[in-house]
């Protein structure tokens, strides 16, 4: 009853976002597992993430027990009347001072780590999409996404009824990357913390929430 392909990586597996063609012989050292997976309920679908420190990973569980933190707010955020791509912007806020807080970004104000691209290049997606009978259900994207907001699947203000995926991630893809710490980006990024944790891959905490006629009940957490 899965609604889609459940997404397991470990290690820098954790950084591919659709990560599908696994491994076959475990890491001698676990250091991180992130699992993206549904159920389909009557008709309906499912969509949750949760990302793992291994055992001796202080820092990379300082960086999932921050994003968590943020997760929540956002998701506090969720309500009619709120427009989604205000909850993606607030999203890289957070992003930005997690970021500077871990010592990974030094030197700028948060929404000039944003402005600079410094945080789309750590959470290259969008905050989440519609859930539905499909896992991206249709309909979110009555006008195009802005342009600092490009793979984002919903553009619209949300009303009662509507439930959405809360799904900020942290990651440390080297392709992205790269161009930030070869450019002038790289006077404010700590090269060694990133080479430290590249090979925990990333992070991403998603929960699925119903906006209601005064707020949101977040399905997921109900189930915890």
């Amino acid at each position: 009853e899965a609604p889609y392909h459940s997404i397991i990586g470990l290690n820098e597996h954790a950084g591919t976002l659709h990560y599908q063609y696994y491994d076959l012989k475990p890491p001698r050292r676990p250091r991180s597992l992130l699992i993206d997976a549904g159920v389909r309920y009557r008709g309906y679908c499912s969509d949750i993430t949760r990302t793992t420190a291994g055992p001796d990973e202080p820092r990379f569980t300082a960086l999932v027990h921050g994003l968590e933190k943020l997760q929540l707010r956002l998701c506090e955020m969720v309500s009619p009347g709120v427009d989604y791509v205000d909850i993606h912007r607030k999203a890289h806020l957070g992003i930005a001072a997690l970021l500077s807080a871990s010592g990974l970004v030094s030197g700028l104000p948060d929404e000039a780590v944003v402005e600079q691209g410094i945080t789309r290049a750590f959470f290259p997606h969008g905050i989440g999409h519609f859930l539905g009978i499909q896992v991206h259900d249709v309909a979110g994207k009555p006008t195009p996404s802005p342009e600092d907001a490009p793979f984002l699947r919903l553009t619209r203000t949300l009303e009662a009824s509507m439930v959405v995926t809360i799904e900020p991630g942290l990651y440390f893809i080297p392709s992205l990357l790269e161009p930030l710490l070869n450019g002038p980006e790289a006077q404010y990024l700590n090269r060694a913390l990133i080479d430290e944790l590249k090979s925990c891959g990333g992070i991403r905490i998603e929960d699925n929430v119903v906006v209601t006629a005064s707020g949101a009940r977040n399905l997921t957490r109900e189930c915890e």
